[in-house]
Order: C-alpha cells, then structure tokens, then sequence
C-alpha cells in the first residue's frame, strides 16, 4: 500500500512540474487545513431504489452539517443524514412533509435496508401517498459522520460461575471509559449529543429543505425525540403520530410494567385450548416466582454438551441466573408460556442451553458514545428511579436498565429534573400503544395521554413495540384512518382500538 502511495505521489509531482521529492511529498499529502463545511450545509444527491417488481423509484440522500453544541458559539459541526422521498401523484397539494424519526438510539440509516426487494414499497410507498416523507438520521449514530462507534468487547461470563454483578458493572465502566477518553481526546464534543440537540437537527432539516411545518411520525426513541421537538418548537409541528410511547422520564424501564406484560400474556395463555391442562397450579406467573425463589435457596447445575466439539459443561442455575429467564428462553412471546411449563416441570435442559449459548458470545457488544450521551442525558428523576428499584418485579425481572444503572455515571450527561417533567400539547396527535409491547410498557401510554389535550389514543391489544405496522398490516380500518389522519388531521375513520390475530401457543415439548 506505501508503494502505491509513494508511486501516485510521484506520478503527482512529475504532472505538476513540481520539484518535491516524494518523501518530501508524503508528508505533506494529507496537511491541507480546509475549513469544516458551515453549519446549515447540505449536500444533497439522487438516489436510485429497487423495486420488487423491477425498475427504480428515485429519492433524494444528503447530509445536514449542523453544529455539535449550539450553546457553543465556536462549535464544530457534524453531518446528520438524510433521506427524502418525494410525494406521490396520489398525496394532496400542501400537505406538510412526514419527518420520520427512527427509535434506539441505534439507527444505522436506510442504506442497507432500501437494498432489500420489498422494502421501500412496505414501509415508504404508503406514505408517500400522503406527503413527502424526510428520513432524519441520528447524531453520532450510523450514518453520521461522524459515528461515535467502537467495536469493544468484554469477557464473556462462565456459565458455571455464580454471577459476579460488582465485576461485569466495575469493567463495563472501565470499557466506557476507554470509549469516552478516545472520542473526547479526538476532539469531539460529546457534551453536544442529548435529544434536545437531535430535536434541533430536526428543525434544521426542515429549514434546509424549505418546509414551513413538518408531521412527526417516531416510535420508541423516535416518540421521545418527536415529544422534545413537540416542547421546543410547538409551532412548526402540524400534527404527530407516536407509538411505543418513551416520554420525557421513560428511558429508564419501569421493570413492573414490563412484568405486567407477561402477567397478560399470562391471562391469555392459560385460557388456551392447546395448553389445557398444563398450565402450573396457580398459574404461569406464580411458577416463575416459584422456579426463582427455588433456585435462589438451592442453586443447582445442568450438564449441557457443546454442539461444535461435543465437550460437557455445567451450567449453574442460581437466584440471579434464573431471572434471566424468567421472561422465557425460546426467543417467542407465543413461546414463553411454554418455557415456563417446561421449567416448572424441572426440566431445564433446554434453559441451560440457552445460558450456555449466551456465555459463549464473544463478549458485550458496547454501542456508541452517543448512545449512552443520549439515553443518559435523558436519564430518570430520583423519585421515579427509587419506584423502579422498590418494585415487586424486580425479584423476578432482572437486569432492568442495568447499563444505565452501571453506566451513565461514566458519561456525565444529565438534561436534569425539569426537562423529565410531562408537559402539556395542543398539537393534534395520535398515540397508538401494544399491550404486549417489551420495549417500551403500555403504561407509559396511559401515563402520557393526558397531557395531550388534542389526541386520540388507540391501544393495540396484543400489540408490540412496532404498533403502528402490526396495526395497519392487521386492520385495513386503521391502515386506512392514520393514513387519512396524516393526510388531513381527520381522526374520525381510525378504531377505538386494534385487536390483533391470536396466538398460536407453542405447545411444550414441540418445535
């Protein structure tokens, strides 16, 4: 690769007239000090789609440059992705563009996804019918430029060791802090990565591409990151869609209402035809607690053979190794009831596997520096934080918010107490929530409907966290109401609420 280099260099210098040596050249090859591009920059360029059935649908990619921190006058800038596509010949003239804000934070960009056959006409094509829709990526994150991401991992915990929670939480801090050192000796501003900042990028597309008022359409973090928008700048937001409702103190999991989850699966699950006469006496979530509570005074081992050489190993189940289980092993939500069957009935072959598997991954995947800048600028009020940790669920439900708990203190981002307080909205929105959401609780929903004094609040019974696709692939009534309400603010063709299919309960024992 030198000598490839030293050779163009050369070639260089003999095109130029230039004298330079070619050592002399290499030093100075790459020590141009161009000035960073101003911020509100943007560079915007065609990009051509695939579409399933043959042929390209043309959009617009680019990049904003926007400053770091805007409380700093001397900020340096960074380049926020984005993606546009256009209105289709069927959306009505004036209608605000829908700026679409991905949850996380952990959004890559379109690019990978927009390769997949089948993609822009699943989750773009349709709302292209109503307006213009503006994909905005996420500072630091993906397709930003640039990204705060380093691939670093920790030791894996033994499988057969008791779980050593003061070692994992004292090296995760010590990984992060590695993280944070590299990023700030680099000259980047982490201070700059909060919501508020994210939910400035937003406007600041908007005033690029020249629209007076935008839509808002964001789930998860994208709720939370629309809801700052929505507080900060009220008036260039025509209306909002939310779903998997993360309000302003809800990044933090409340580890009781994620169980309550389980407690209504639970209530399905036992009514079913398939499961008959299998279900624990006393019921699903009695024999968690109880398969917890054993492990805990008597912890046990499970031999499991490795499937790659065939060795034996043990696996230890213990109080704190069996919560990692108590929201099942299998990977399925219409699998979880029977994980607990099986386990209830002492067989745990199947569960140490699982933990075997999970003590075998090369170590913790750490995410960004803007991950963690994000989520725990946003942190939780004492109060809230003191509920969590006093909850019932939290013998069951283990590991709730554990990398906030062992790592926002490395960070040192914290918006404070006043930013985490509900606020009140006028702006006409629509809030759609799965009861069976795991991400981010149904009850965060019902906290939060209150404050939006223009609303209308579906509830997707069975729903999960990607509600409003579950909805509209479920039924064409709501499909065709939150499309017309995007349109035009017309709320009176949407449901009162959207029942998914049920379930199909994997029986235990069966594949």
């Amino acid at each position: 690769m030198l000598a490839r280099l030293l050779l163009v260099v050369m070639v260089l210098a003999c095109f130029s007239g230039s004298t330079t040596s070619a050592q002399e050249a290499t030093k100075t090859f790459h020590t141009a000090q161009a000035p960073p591009p101003a911020p509100a920059t943007m560079f915007f360029y065609p990009e051509r789609i695939p579409l399933r059935d043959g042929g390209f649908v043309n959009a617009e990619r680019g990049i904003l440059f926007v400053p770091i921190n805007r409380s700093k006058e001397e900020s340096a800038v960074i380049g926020v992705e984005v993606y546009r596509f256009r209105a289709s010949a069927k959306a009505r003239p004036g209608t605000p563009p829908i700026f679409f804000l991905h949850g996380g934070p952990s959004f890559a960009g379109l690019e990978r996804s927009l390769e997949i056959e089948g993609t822009f006409e699943e989750s773009w094509l349709p709302l292209t019918d109503v307006s213009d829709v503006v994909v905005v990526g996420q500072r630091g994150i993906g397709s930003s430029k640039p990204t705060t991401t380093i691939e670093t991992t920790t030791a894996p915990a033994p499988a057969d060791q008791p779980y050593d929670a003061e070692g994992e939480a004292a090296e995760f801090r010590r990984v992060l802090a590695r993280e944070k050192s590299f990023w700030e000796d680099s000259g980047v501003d982490l201070s700059g990565f909060t919501v508020l900042e994210a939910a400035e990028d937003v406007n600041d597309v908007r005033k690029a591409l020249g629209y007076d008022k935008i839509i808002i359409w964001g789930g998860s973090f994208g709720s939370h990151w629309g809801m700052s928008l929505m507080r900060l700048q009220p008036e260039i937001v025509e209306r909002a869609i939310l779903r998997g409702m993360e309000g302003p103190d809800h990044t933090y999991d409340h580890p009781g209402h994620l169980w309550n989850v389980y407690k209504r699966v639970a209530e399905e699950a036992e009514a079913a035809l398939e499961l008959e006469g299998m279900i624990p006496e006393g019921g699903l979530i009695a024999a968690v607690e109880a398969i917890v509570a054993r492990a805990e005074r008597e912890p046990f081992t499970v031999t499991v053979t490795d499937p790659e050489d065939n060795t034996e190993h043990e696996v230890l189940f213990d109080g704190e190794s069996i919560k990692r289980l108590s929201r099942g092993y299998s990977g399925s939500m219409s699998g979880w009831p029977a994980d607990v069957i099986t386990m209830s009935r002492g067989d745990f072959s199947g569960a140490a596997e699982a933990l075997y598997r999970r003590s075998r991954r090369a170590g913790r995947d750490f995410r960004t520096a803007s991950y963690f800048m994000l989520d725990c600028g946003s942190g939780i009020t004492p109060q809230r934080l003191t509920e969590y940790n006093s909850d019932p669920a939290i013998r069951v439900v283990t590991r709730t918010n554990w990398s906030y708990v062992a790592g926002c203190s490395v960070w040192g981002s914290d918006l404070g107490d006043d930013f985490r307080q509900n606020f009140e909205t006028q702006i006409p929105t629509v809030i759609v929530h799965g009861t069976w959401d795991t991400s981010t609780p149904y009850e965060n929903a019902l906290e939060l409907v209150p404050y939006f004094k223009n609303s209308k609040f579906i509830p997707v019974i069975r729903g999960p966290h990607g509600a409003i696709r579950a909805a509209m692939n479920a039924s064409e009534e709501f499909r065709t109401g939150i499309l017309q309400f995007a349109a035009s603010g017309d709320t009176s063709q949407l449901p009162d609420t959207v029942t998914m299919p049920p379930v199909r309960w994997r029986v235990p024992g069966s594949r």
